[in-house]
């Protein structure tokens, strides 16, 4: 079936008007800080909301509600501090809960549940992402997401900065948010980043461990490598991720290269990204590709319009979706 974009784009008019319409109402100026919860030690409270309207060739066009996210973050003690966060429209509903004692710029630690240090893309907030959408390599393969755990596990991790170097690495359950471990061994990941120039990373991950497929199953295995690039300098951004994944006797493997370029500094910025992701190396013809042009509209910090332009194709090279994606996100 071939999108008729005409009568797509017809036909959502109104829809993208009212999109358009929040983001012309919204406040220009975002204070710099959010603004703080006093108790007996100094909270800061932050959130985001996200209103999505699509129109696509595959499934039903409308209004989504995305996200409703609240996080409050805070210092404890001296030296340690603790962050919360919730979505209200997602299950689970707890996202993070984590302490962070911090006992040297080179080796700090966290407990608690958070992001798994693996990939660029993962460990980037759904508030700060380029595009609406996340990669399909990242969205299939990275840690956590594999899972529908949001990038997210219980654990410990040990991290820390030195000179161009910058390191994290923890041992997790392995089953998820909100999850007890389903079995007595544990999961580990670690990523090593170096940053030979300050606009420059060139990151190293990696993830070992089991998960049990059904109750009573065999464990089998789930290791994960990731290698990553990211350039960001004069309103120009070059990002690219390539992550390979075992699970038991399957083999897969995606990648992503993504540039763009701020036409209008912190203001409007143009995006261009290619996400390929076969998810069965010995399989034919199951690879994935996506096409993804987009435009930001910053109104201040982290308040911004984004409009994607999506094309998927099978590995024949034949389309099989197009969608036309439009976002508003109000953040304080």
């Amino acid at each position: 079936m071939k999108m008729n974009w005409k009568k797509g784009l017809g036909g959502s008019a109104l829809a993208l008007a009212a999109v358009f319409g929040l983001a012309l109402g919204a406040p220009a100026q975002e204070t710099k800080q959010p603004p703080p919860v006093t108790a007996l030690n100094a909270l800061t409270l932050s959130g985001y909301t996200q209103v999505q309207y699509t129109t696509q060739d595959a499934g039903v066009d409308g209004f989504t509600l995305r996200r409703v996210r609240l996080s409050l973050t805070g210092e404890i003690l001296e030296n340690i501090r603790f962050k919360l966060q919730v979505d209200a429209l997602k299950s689970p509903l707890l996202l993070d809960a984590y302490l962070d004692f911090f006992f040297h710029s080179a080796a700090s630690v966290r407990v608690g549940q958070f992001k798994i240090p693996f990939s660029l893309e993962s460990q980037t907030s759904s508030g700060d992402l380029d595009m609406i959408n996340r990669t399909q390599v990242v969205s299939k393969l990275a840690p956590g997401w594999d899972n529908g755990s949001n990038g997210r596990d219980i654990g410990i991790t040990l991290f820390g900065k030195a000179a161009f170097l910058e390191y994290t690495v923890g041992v997790f359950n392995g089953s998820g948010i909100n999850k007890t471990d389903a079995d007595d061994k544990k999961d580990w990941a670690g990523r090593l980043a170096v940053h030979p120039v300050s606009f420059l990373t060139l990151a190293v991950a990696g993830y070992n461990g089991k998960t049990v497929p059904s109750a009573g199953a065999t464990p089998v295995t789930r290791a994960r490598l990731g290698l990553e690039a990211a350039l960001l300098t004069n309103g120009i951004s070059l990002k690219g991720e390539f992550i390979q994944g075992q699970d038991g006797d399957t083999m897969r493997q995606g990648w992503y290269a993504q540039g763009g370029y701020f036409v209008l500094p912190k203001r409007l910025q143009g995006l261009v990204r290619f996400d390929s992701y076969d998810k069965d190396r010995n399989a034919p013809l199951d690879r994935t590709d996506v096409w993804t042009l987009g435009v930001n509209w910053f109104l201040a910090a982290r308040t911004k319009l984004t409009v994607n332009c999506e094309i998927t194709r099978d590995e024949s090279g034949k389309t099989i979706n197009k969608a036309l994606v439009a976002q508003f996100q109000a953040a304080f």
